[in-house]
């Protein structure tokens, strides 16, 4: 729910650019008549999953074009340098169209400015032979619009929608539509039947969505009208035939745990990480799947540390020469992975090397936001002939982000032995080398909070996050060596507690609590000056922050 403005999300779509994440969303008002909300797409932006900005909606409806009613589902995709949304157009002109869904779409170079093809839809039902087509009658579905790219023909394009097939119109099924490469242009491809309520056992299905398990398997997810609403099936096909699908059955069922409040899930492809969001009564929510055994996963929450960009100070340089490493992060001070190198030959293999092969620190001072790294360089394998560059990057474990390829020359030139810290040179960098790669200052000492006088121990350290680069609600952040109960709370500066964030057993490691900057009775906190204290077996602790907006 957006505080202040009694709007929460529906329906979203879910992408990275830049390593900025970006949200769009039906807004939805539950205030308003149903024919008076829906009018628009909601629009966040957030650089660690935990901090979001809300940015001036996308996409208003616009008065006498064939979407003047309401717009759902949206679905962002990029096809050919270009961002291509696709979503749900609702028409409503007395005597031709009563609440007709149909699918629209607009591009983007940038995902801030959205220019739709007003001039019409670029797909519905009619004209397809086995789904229902009435554009008078407002039980009929064609909308959530789902696309990816055909994974047995480049170039062509699949698009999963719900539809209402016209052998029983009291049901919807997912359909599917195929593009030999114009974002405009759809046909019928077929409908998926498995989707249809002889297999699910519920009439409705809708927010249809497909990503592929590590070994190559497609999983489908629908929304059903049961009382665990996410459903799933796995296949090797993506457009199988319902023998080609198996029947998984509730997400409740795998997860081990309630989830009767999710529903219209996506799941994002972050380097090698899968994140999996739903949207529930009041907001969208974001977890990683942790792949087991299987078609099986759980759900797991995302690292608070990220990786904005990565970048060398030039494209090129010679073997014993320093290069800098241009590192943007956010939250750098909690748990991350190791960077990782890899390289490439002649031929486009890629192989990852070891870190101390090439002197590269693999866990640099990322205490602040922006830091470049200083490489003397080396080559890698020492074999490589001297006529043939190197081709090396940098990534993050996780994938999340990587530099680009940097190419090293071999330097027939004599240097000294590499002997400062992770294969550093101590002296000052060669005089061709990049003018602003300066090693980070250390870090200042945390201003941690003391109890009775005693600095938090680093099992308990406490922190409270206010904002990002893009701004944010307050978050609490605290580690643990070991699983234990703790409990967190806000108080203001008389000494009040406004809020309880949790109180209850905590797994080991960092933990992550999201303040809405109200009280328990709603109200919004004013501006000013306020504590979190957290209690633990190990001890109380406590730390200010200033809330200021």
């Amino acid at each position: 729910m957006i505080p202040g403005l009694n709007v929460r999300p529906k329906d979203f779509a879910f992408v990275k650019k830049d390593g900025v994440y970006h949200l769009f969303y039906i807004r939805h008002n539950d205030l308003l008549p149903p024919w008076a909300t829906e009018l628009d797409f909601g629009h966040a932006v957030s650089t660690d999953l935990y901090h979001w900005t809300q940015l001036p909606p996308v996409m208003a409806i616009t008065p006498g074009a064939w979407d003047n009613l309401h717009v759902w589902a949206p679905h962002v995709v990029q096809w050919n340098g270009v961002w291509w949304m696709f979503y749900t157009g609702v028409s409503d002109y007395p005597g031709q169209y009563r609440d007709t869904q149909r699918t629209g779409v607009a591009y983007s170079t940038d995902l801030m400015t959205w220019t739709p093809m007003h001039e019409g839809p670029v797909f519905s039902t009619q004209g397809v032979p086995w789904a229902w087509w009435s554009p008078l009658n407002t039980a009929m579905a064609c909308r959530d619009p789902f696309v990816m790219p055909d994974p047995k023909a480049p170039g062509q394009w699949l698009m999963y929608y719900t539809a209402s097939p016209a052998i029983d119109t009291t049901s919807t099924i997912v359909g599917v539509a195929r593009s030999t490469g114009d974002p405009s242009v759809w046909h019928d491809e077929k409908p998926l039947w498995i989707t249809h309520r002889s297999y699910t056992f519920n009439a409705q299905t809708e927010s249809p969505h497909l990503f592929q398990h590590p070994s190559g398997r497609w999983f489908l997810f629908i929304t059903t009208n049961s009382g665990q609403p996410l459903t799933f099936f796995t296949s090797s096909d993506p457009t199988g035939d319902p023998a080609a699908w198996t029947y998984r059955g509730r997400l409740r069922n795998m997860l081990g745990y309630d989830t009767a409040d999710w529903y219209a899930s996506e799941v994002l492809h972050d380097g090698n990480l899968d994140l999996f969001a739903v949207s529930t009564s009041d907001r969208i929510e974001i977890r990683t799947i942790v792949w087991g055994i299987g078609d099986n996963f759980t759900l797991g929450v995302p690292l608070l540390f990220h990786m904005l960009s990565m970048d060398w100070t030039r494209p090129s340089v010679d073997e014993n020469r320093y290069v800098g490493l241009r590192l943007r992060s956010v939250n750098g001070y909690s748990t991350h992975a190791p960077l990782v190198a890899w390289v490439k030959d002649a031929t486009g293999l890629q192989t990852q090397v070891p870190m101390a092969a090439l002197g590269f620190p693999d866990n640099p001072n990322l205490a602040t936001d922006s830091t470049t790294v200083r490489w003397f360089t080396r080559r890698w394998p020492p074999t490589l002939a001297p006529g043939q560059p190197m081709k090396v990057r940098v990534a993050t474990a996780d994938g999340t982000a990587s530099s680009s390829w940097l190419t090293v020359y071999a330097n027939a030139v004599e240097q000294p032995v590499a002997t400062g810290p992770a294969g550093t040179m101590p002296s000052t960098p060669d005089a061709d080398g990049p003018k602003t790669d300066v090693s980070p200052n250390p870090a200042p000492v945390p201003e941690d909070s003391l109890v009775s006088g005693r600095s938090v121990p680093d099992e308990a350290r406490l922190r409270v996050l206010t904002g990002s680069p893009l701004g944010g609600a307050p978050v609490v952040v605290f580690d643990l060596a070991a699983p234990a109960t703790a409990r967190a709370e806000v108080f203001d500066v008389q000494g009040r507690r406004l809020a309880t964030l949790a109180d209850r057993g905590f797994a080991a490691g960092t933990h992550v609590l999201a303040w809405d900057g109200r009280d328990a009775g709603g109200a919004r906190a004013a501006r000013g000056l306020y504590f979190v204290r957290l209690t633990t077996p190990a001890g109380v602790f406590g730390t200010r922050f200033v809330l200021d907006r």
